[in-house]
């Protein structure tokens, strides 16, 4: 076999590992994914991913099935690490294993092993696909756009539109009362803003995707996600400032009506205990999985909704029209429309297409909008861990299938 058959093959195991994850990546008949994976993955790189799984195994466990040297499989599975093509997690082994040194644990009479390595596949979204886009790559235009003929070809359907979503909604900074919060303290933005002196804020991967892709984008400021609170040895530069300019720039955000979203898979997951650390500042221009719907129509459920929904006071609402501005032009979602009447137009609201961010209440001057929480019976546990939000996935996907839903992959 030729080294470029050999070369397919691997692709093509890699797609289905991929594919195999709770978050997703399907096949599709003009074969886009797979040119999406050759620009992000050598071939020795998908050699070693296309043999991974969802269970994290050891350097040594993975080389011995791929059927190469551990250093050299170990070197390819580091590199990719901060690519986000491969997830790491160092986990203590039982004390008594073979060949591991131990030492002994502080107050305790019990040897305990030394930690080791082990690696598991990485999703594409979200994964490797913002990983590739972060930094300035040789083929950012071609990737992006067959990104965007893979969402239009139906590859959405089954990344996006399974629950739990691979982002959910955060409300807006004070739109939510102090109970609620408790409730919920991923959800305390102030919370997060007090814990640290420093914050990192990057540049939206979605606004450069859509520029690569089109060569342009919306207006709405590209420095804009991230928010995450550094340790006081990191040194400020252009991407780590201070608290207060942090926090400025993150009310000049909400002030433009942009989304607070986060994303189930790192940032809540990240600290010990539920809180806010971080997320993207999304507007419907360019959030790749906002728009995922505006290329596929078939994609019903996008971002992952809050457990609150707006009420409405009609009797305060001046129609001025800016929870539509927000809702609509700002956010593609049309929880917030215009309906005609006989004298001329009226602003009403539909909370089926609400998503719970409360960026209407916030930009509303009239008090006539505000968040209130959803039943017990919509409510929705928001995972506490990456390995949680995988089975709340498997699960969801395990009942599409028993139902013959269209979101159902073949469970192995």
């Amino acid at each position: 076999m030729s080294k470029k058959d050999t070369s397919v093959d691997v692709y093509e195991r890699l797609a289905d590992a991929l594919e195999a994850l709770p978050s997703g990546f399907p096949r599709m008949p003009s074969g886009v994914e797979i040119e999406l994976m050759k620009i992000v993955f050598t071939y020795e790189e998908a050699l070693v991913a296309s043999q991974l799984t969802i269970t994290p195994e050891t350097a040594a466990e993975i080389a011995k099935r791929v059927g190469l040297d551990e250093e050299k499989v170990t070197v390819l599975l580091e590199s990719m690490v901060p690519r986000r093509m491969v997830r790491a997690d160092t986990l203590a082994l039982e004390s008594g294993i073979k060949g591991l040194g131990k030492f002994e644990a502080k107050d305790s009479q019990e040897p305990k092993a030394e930690p080791v390595k082990k690696y598991r596949l990485s999703p594409f979204v979200v994964g490797w696909y913002e990983a590739y886009l972060q930094q300035p790559m040789p083929e950012t235009e071609r990737f992006a756009k067959l990104y965007e003929q893979y969402v239009i070809e139906g590859g959405g359907e089954r990344i996006f539109a399974p629950r739990p979503g691979p982002h959910g909604v955060i409300p807006y900074r004070g739109s939510l009362k102090p109970e609620w919060l408790e409730r919920e303290p991923h959800n305390d933005i102030d919370a997060h803003f007090q814990r640290y002196d420093r914050f990192l804020v990057v540049d939206c991967v979605c606004k450069k995707e859509k520029a690569a892709a089109h060569g342009h984008s919306c207006d709405m400021p590209i420095k804009r996600c991230g928010f995450l609170g550094m340790p006081p040895a990191v040194p400020l530069s252009e991407n780590v400032i201070p608290r207060e300019q942090a926090s400025k720039l993150f009310a000049e955000l909400d002030a433009l009506g942009t989304m607070i979203t986060q994303g189930f898979y790192g940032f809540t997951m990240g600290a010990e205990a539920p809180q806010f650390v971080g997320c993207c500042h999304c507007c419907g221009c360019c959030c790749g999985i906002q728009n995922s719907g505006r290329l596929d129509p078939s994609i019903k459920e996008t971002v992952q909704r809050s457990n609150y929904r707006v009420v409405k006071d009609n009797d305060k609402c001046t129609n001025c029209g800016e929870c539509i501005r927000r809702c609509g032009a700002t956010l593609h979602f049309t929880a917030h429309t215009w309906e005609k009447t006989k004298d001329g137009k009226v602003a009403v609201y539909n909370r089926d297409n609400c998503v719970g961010c409360g960026a209407c209440v916030m930009g509303c001057k009239f008090d006539a909008l505000e968040l209130e929480p959803v039943s017990e019976e919509e409510w929705f546990h928001v995972a506490s861990s990456f390995t949680e939000w995988e089975e709340q996935r498997l699960a969801y996907l395990a009942a599409e299938q028993q139902r013959g839903g269209p979101n159902a992959p073949a469970m192995k």
